[in-house]
C-alpha cells in the first residue's frame, strides 16, 4: 500500500463518512505537519466534530486513509483503536470525569513519566488552576472544566491534539493563556494540531498554516 505522508504529521486522504442523509466530505484530503496549526471551520451541524471523531478513532470513515507520523490509522485493512491513537482530544463538552478530581482528571491519562511532575505544574500554573485541583467537576464553572480537560489532553503527552472550540467558555485572558501554552507545546513537540472553531478572530496568538472550510 502506498504512503501518502513522507514526514512528520498527520494526513488524511480521501476520507468520507456517512450518516443519516448526511456525508461528510467528499473524498476530503488534509494534510498537517508536526509543529503546526489547522483550523476548521464550517455552519453549525455541518460535521466537524464528526471529522475530529473520525480521526480519533470514534467513528470509522467508509473509505479513505488516515496516518500520523507515517504510522496508518486507518485504511480498508487497517483500524487502530481510538485508545492506541495516542491523540489528545479537547471535547467541545469536555468529556471530563463527573466521579473524580480535577487532579485526577488531568492526570488520568498521564504516561508517569518522570518529568510528569514538571509538567502537570507547568500547565496548572499557565491555566490558573491551582486553587481548583481539589474540586470535582460539578463545583466547576464552564470555563473552568474547559481548562482542565486541555490540561488533561497535554498530560497525555500526544502524538496529534484535536481540539473542539477549545477556547468557547474563556474570558480573553485565559484564552489567551490557553492559546499561549498550547503553542508553545504544540511547537516545542513537534506535533499537529487540528481546531473546530466558528471565529477564527477569537485566535491572536496562535499563527495557522492550514485553513480547511467544510461545506
Amino acid at each position: 500500500m502506498k504512503k501518502y505522508f513522507k514526514i512528520m504529521g498527520i494526513s488524511i486522504k480521501n476520507i468520507s463518512y456517512s450518516y443519516k442523509d448526511k456525508t461528510l466530505g467528499n473524498c476530503l484530503d488534509i494534510s498537517v505537519k508536526g509543529g503546526e496549526f489547522a483550523i476548521i471551520t464550517g455552519e453549525s451541524g455541518i460535521g466537524k466534530t464528526t471529522l475530529l471523531n473520525v480521526i480519533a478513532g470514534l467513528k470509522k470513515p467508509d473509505h479513505g486513509e488516515i496516518y500520523l507520523d507515517q504510522k496508518i490509522l486507518n485504511s480498508e485493512s487497517v483500524f487502530v483503536e481510538p485508545e492506541n491513537r495516542n491523540i489528545g482530544y479537547v471535547f467541545q463538552d469536555f468529556a471530563l470525569f463527573p466521579h473524580i478530581s480535577v487532579t485526577k482528571n488531568i492526570l488520568y491519562a498521564s504516561k508517569e513519566k518522570k518529568d510528569d511532575l514538571l509538567l502537570f505544574k507547568k500547565f496548572v500554573e499557565a491555566l490558573n488552576l491551582e486553587n481548583h485541583l481539589n474540586k470535582m467537576p460539578y463545583e466547576l464553572s464552564g470555563g473552568l472544566m474547559q481548562r482542565t480537560a486541555i490540561c488533561r489532553s497535554l498530560m497525555m503527552q500526544p502524538s496529534l491534539l484535536l481540539m473542539d472550540e477549545p477556547i468557547s467558555n474563556l474570558d480573553h485572558e485565559n484564552a489567551n493563556a490557553v492559546q499561549l501554552l498550547v503553542s508553545e507545546y504544540v511547537q516545542k513537540r513537534n506535533i499537529p494540531c487540528l481546531i473546530i472553531s466558528h471565529d477564527i478572530d477569537q485566535y491572536n496568538e496562535i499563527k495557522f498554516s492550514k485553513k480547511l472550510h467544510i461545506s
